[in-house]
């Protein structure tokens, strides 16, 4: 492995994210083999290529951030007799395209070596539905086992930068008080095997021949909206895609069972209205109903140009036969 370790102090975080570009990170690896809790390959794949944009600087990535030093006081806290330093460099191999930034390391008396520590801020409802072994659980106390996403993370950064041993520190938030929770990770050959591959898979199907995975319906119309901004009127034929055929049945079963639904709605709606009158609320069981005069600000939209999709069931007018 052909290590090298990147100072990031001072460094702007736009110079930063373009280091990463060239490698599959520890936060990417997931992605790449599948286990990721959002974006897709074919994402992945477009911010590789430079064919969209980084990712945002969200909200969610913003309190991540903020919140670190946060999960190293806690750390600092909950673990007096630890040395822990946080951790400002990139660490890249070159030979295997990979590269990293761990948020921390330590040394614990009690433990070999230097450690990695990946921080997480995670608020009370999602630790419930994806920690938890079972979601009705205490918190702070209850049985729990890191997402497989965090877990890939934390085990790439660990055979970087050849680390010992690693943990995952939790800080969990609810609405009133914070619970702080460790996670040990263990150096492990078959799984730093199965990263490995993964990455080398995702290069060579996918990076070095510029081949953009398959998209996730699921995930990716955003994407979709972004690298297909603009319609060129080009007419092709999918006769022959047994797939296409089969989702325009499907969407024309499901637009039709939303629109009876849409329709059966307002009568329901329309139902209850009458029986209200001019009133503004009825006590219905345990249910109330209002039906409330209530006035709206104007507003303006401004004009754009968006791509607009259907489904026609005849030729679309203005397509001139000559484009056939």
């Amino acid at each position: 492995m052909k290590v090298r370790r990147i100072s990031l102090d001072g460094v702007p975080r736009s110079q930063w994210l373009a280091m990463r570009v060239p490698n599959i990170n520890a936060s990417e690896v997931p992605t790449v083999l599948g286990e990721a809790h959002y974006g897709s390959a074919a994402e992945l794949f477009a911010e590789k290529k430079g064919l969209r944009p980084p990712r945002e600087d969200t909200a969610i990535l913003r309190k991540g951030r903020w919140g670190e030093a946060a999960g190293f006081e806690a750390l600092a806290d909950e673990c007096p007799q630890w040395e822990i330093r946080r951790a400002k460099i990139y660490v890249v191999d070159d030979d295997l395209r990979m590269g990293c930034t761990p948020d921390g390391a330590a040394i614990a008396p009690d433990r070999q070596g230097i450690g990695i520590v990946q921080v997480k801020v995670v608020a009370a409802h999602i630790f419930r539905q994806r920690w938890l072994d079972d979601d009705s659980n205490n918190l702070a106390f209850g049985d729990a086992t890191p997402p497989v996403p965090f877990v890939l993370q934390t085990l790439t950064e660990m055979m970087l930068t050849n680390a010992e041993w690693g943990v995952i520190a939790v800080l969990i938030v609810p609405e009133y008080d914070w619970h702080f929770r460790l996670f040990p990770v263990e150096r492990n050959a078959v799984r730093e095997q199965l990263i490995i591959d993964g990455v080398q898979k995702f290069f060579r199907e996918h990076l070095d021949p510029g081949v953009m995975p398959a998209f996730e319906p699921q995930r990716d119309q955003r994407l979709i909206r972004e690298l297909y901004p603009q319609d060129t009127g080009e007419v092709i034929s999918l006769d022959t895609d047994n797939r296409a055929l089969t989702v325009i049945e499907e969407l024309a079963e499901v637009s039709a069972a939303c629109k009876r639904l849409e329709s059966r709605e307002d009568e329901l709606r329309t139902e209850l209205m009458g029986k209200l009158g001019d009133a503004t609320y009825a006590k219905c069981g345990d249910r109330w109903l209002s039906w409330r005069a209530t006035n709206f600000k104007a507003y303006s939209v401004p004009a754009q140009t968006r791509r607009v999709f259907r489904v026609h069931t005849t030729k679309p007018k203005g397509l001139k036969d000559e484009n056939q």
